[in-house]
Order: C-alpha cells, then structure tokens, then sequence
C-alpha cells in the first residue's frame, strides 16, 4: 500500500501560521505579566526600604546617648530619667513608680538645655546682696544633667534669696517648671495621692 502525502492546502497553511502567531503571542504576554509582577514586586520592596530609612531618620534626635537628668524639688518629689523612677515622701515612707520619658520629650529638655547655656550656669544661684528674703518654707530646688560624659548641677534656695537672685535664676526656674509639667502630666503621677508631708 502506498501512502500520499498531500500537500497542505492554502487554508491548512493559514491554520497552521494562525496558530503560530497566536501561541507566539500567549508566550509573549506570560513574558510581559512576568516583567510586571517582577518589576511591581521589586518597586514594593524598595518602596518598603524607602520608608523603613525614614522612620530611621525621624528618630534621630539631637540628644546624645548618655543623655538624661535628675530633678528634685527639694521637698516630696523627685525624677531620674536614667531609670525612670519617680519617688514622692509620705509620712509612712517614700513611694517609687515607673515613669518613661519619651525621647520627644527628652529632646525638648535637651533642646532647653542647650538654649539656656545650662553648663555654664552657678552650681548654686546665690544673692550677693546684703539684703535678702528669708522664708522658713526653704525648698533647694535642683536640677542634675549629664550628657557627653559631663555632668552638671544647678540648684536655687526659695530659703535665701533675693529680686536680683530670682532674675538671675529665671532661666533655671523656668527649665525646672518645664520639666515638672512634663512630668506631672505623666498619667501614672496623676493617680498618685498627694504628699501627706506639710511644710510650715
């Protein structure tokens, strides 16, 4: 038996090309879906480390490392940053709660600082003049920084003072009174009882 190959008919060929074409072009849109997803997936991840280097960058503050302070209002209160702790006298003995600093608000007080000139301030503001105001209620109010390995204190009598004094300390006076509302607005604080302790 002998076998005739017939040659394909001119439909047949334009069958043939059609399908060609049409899985050349399946081929080439799974090629273009490919590139997208791959250059989408690869934008996202980028897109992602952008964001991720941001946030980075805002939390940069301008306060250095060993940064933190001490304030005492030579009476019932007291603030360590360092550990966070906030002490109030009783009569019964004195309490301790922990109270955090945000790195905002250390960077206001740094910020405070620096603008005051806080190291170069007296260690004590005393008055100099012969004539000065004494009050039995004598409160040493303080205040400790340390900061790039330095430490620095400040302190003001309400005791032993006078009008010339009190000028001369308004810059420390003023930093002391911010950073107690900063620390008094602390919800935690706000829920402890007052001091039992009076002064007369």
């Amino acid at each position: 038996m002998v076998w005739e190959q017939k040659s394909p008919t001119p439909q047949s060929r334009r069958d043939v090309v059609r399908n060609n074409e049409k899985t050349r072009c399946m081929k080439n849109s799974h090629f273009i879906i490919f590139i997208f997803f791959f250059i989408s997936f690869f934008s996202y991840g980028q897109k992602k480390e952008i964001t991720k280097g941001e946030n980075i960058k805002n939390e940069n503050y301008s306060f250095p490392k060993d940064f933190y302070f001490e304030i005492n209002t030579g009476g019932n209160d007291s603030y360590n940053s360092q550990y966070n702790t906030f002490f109030r006298s009783y009569s019964d003995g004195d309490k301790m709660i922990k109270v955090e600093s945000t790195n905002a608000e250390k960077e206001r007080i740094y910020s405070f600082m620096k603008k005051i000139d806080f190291y170069k301030m007296p260690t004590k503001f005393e008055p100099k003049e012969n004539i000065v105001t004494v009050s039995s209620n004598s409160f040493k109010r303080s205040i400790v920084i340390y900061s790039n390995g330095k430490k620095k204190f400040v302190s003001y009598d309400t005791g032993v003072t006078s009008e010339s004094n009190k000028k001369k300390a308004k810059p420390f006076l003023d930093f002391y009174k911010m950073i107690w509302d900063i620390i008094y607005s602390k919800e935690e604080i706000s829920k402890l009882p007052k001091s039992d302790y009076f002064y007369e």
